[in-house]
C-alpha cells in the first residue's frame, strides 16, 4: 500500500471486501502489517475467484 493507514482503516477495508457489517474490532488486536497481510489475501482470493466466473 502507497501511505501509511491506520489499523481502523484497514479494518473498513476488510469490512468492505467481505461485504459485512459484523463486528471485526477482534482484528485489531493484530499488528498493523498483519492486517496489511489479511487485506492481500483477501484481495488475491477476490481476484481469483472473478477469474473463475469469466
Amino acid at each position: 500500500m502507497g501511505g501509511e493507514i491506520d489499523n481502523a482503516a484497514l479494518l473498513e477495508i476488510i469490512k468492505k471486501l467481505l461485504k459485512t457489517d459484523m463486528d471485526l474490532s477482534f482484528l485489531l488486536t493484530l499488528p498493523e502489517k498483519d492486517l496489511k497481510t489479511l487485506v492481500g489475501c483477501i484481495r488475491a482470493r477476490l481476484d481469483q475467484l472473478g477469474k473463475q466466473t469469466q
